[in-house]
């Protein structure tokens, strides 16, 4: 992390991330002590896919944008200790404010200006989401920006208390085992951001029991509506109804997690002498030209690229 003293405060950079300047360095910010100089602690780090950073100071900060830079990045903010306030204009036009206190977490967009107040002594954990990396969805990620009943969602409160021992427990994972933690993460804050706009029944069981079905089956490369109505002894009319109230189509909800899956096989270094399209099969993608169109439109990237950049870092 890097640190340079200016007029209106002190612009820390580098703490995400690759090593660059002030003036272009993604996560550049000013930050704005209640002492003469700001001296906290950080402790960076990665997981996996996942830039992150660990932040402890007995000074109450004020925190906001060096400079605008537009990237399709969010922020995941988490008080570990302490209390704080995050203010952001949210997608609907309006201001918003979430407040902190002790494992409260907050999400919130890299492109907009923001706001983040911590109150000393604060320990305050910070994670660099990037959707195409990680697979998250991007609408739901500005819907869920500073809004408050995220932390709420079951899904948000297993995540906070992971995140709240990864500081401690970082140096006992293996490269694979960050890795793996990575993909938990993205998990459990996608179905937190589910959960925002899940109006369906709470329990579904026939959802439930067709979705643990198609999750044993994905294998097969004749997984398919009619196979999956048949089945379970359902009309396949009736199949698509249940899943349209869920907001998915049951093609689209099959290929996002065969993607989902072989983008983390991908990742596994100890898949990294495996063809993509052994991985692929595996997950029961057939298609060279499928594979590479779906994954291209899923992650932005071909599998291949995907994999040389996960090599790359």
């Amino acid at each position: 992390m890097h640190r340079v003293e200016r007029s209106r405060g002190t612009v820390v950079h580098t703490y995400l991330g690759q090593p660059g300047t002030a003036a272009d360095d993604r996560d550049a910010v000013l930050v704005r002590s209640s002492t003469p100089t700001y001296r906290a602690d950080a402790n960076s780090w990665q997981l996996g896919r996942i830039a992150a950073c660990d932040f402890r100071d007995p000074a109450d900060v004020v925190v906001t944008p060096w400079r605008p830079v537009r990237r399709n990045v969010f922020y995941l903010g988490l008080q570990l200790a302490g209390r704080g306030s995050l203010t952001q204009r949210s997608c609907d036009g309006r201001e918003r404010s979430v407040e902190l206190t002790a494992g409260g977490m907050v999400v919130y967009s890299h492109d907009q200006p923001f706001r983040l107040s911590l109150a000393g002594p604060y320990h305050y954990l910070v994670l660099e989401l990037v959707p195409a990396e990680l697979g998250l969805d991007e609408r739901g990620l500005r819907h869920a920006a500073v809004n408050a009943e995220l932390a709420a969602t079951p899904s948000a409160c297993l995540l906070a208390g992971l995140l709240g021992e990864l500081p401690d427990q970082l140096p006992r994972l293996g490269t694979i085992s960050r890795f793996e933690t990575a993909d938990v993460v993205a998990t459990l804050l996608s179905g937190g951001l589910r959960s925002l706009h899940d109006v369906s029944p709470p329990a579904d069981r026939l959802f439930d029991e067709v979705l643990s079905w198609i999750e044993e089956r994905l294998h097969d490369p004749d997984l398919a509506p009619d196979a999956i109505a048949s089945a379970h002894h359902i009309s396949t009319r009736y199949l698509h109804k249940v899943f349209s109230r869920h907001e998915v189509t049951v093609a689209g909800y099959v290929r996002a997690r065969r993607l989902e899956l072989l983008r983390r096989d991908l990742g596994d270094p100890a898949k990294a002498l495996e063809p993509v399209s052994a991985l692929a099969r595996r997950r029961g993608i057939l298609d060279p030209s499928y594979l590479s169109k779906a994954f291209r439109s899923r992650y932005q990237v071909s599998p291949r690229e995907y994999r040389n950049r996960l090599a790359e870092r």
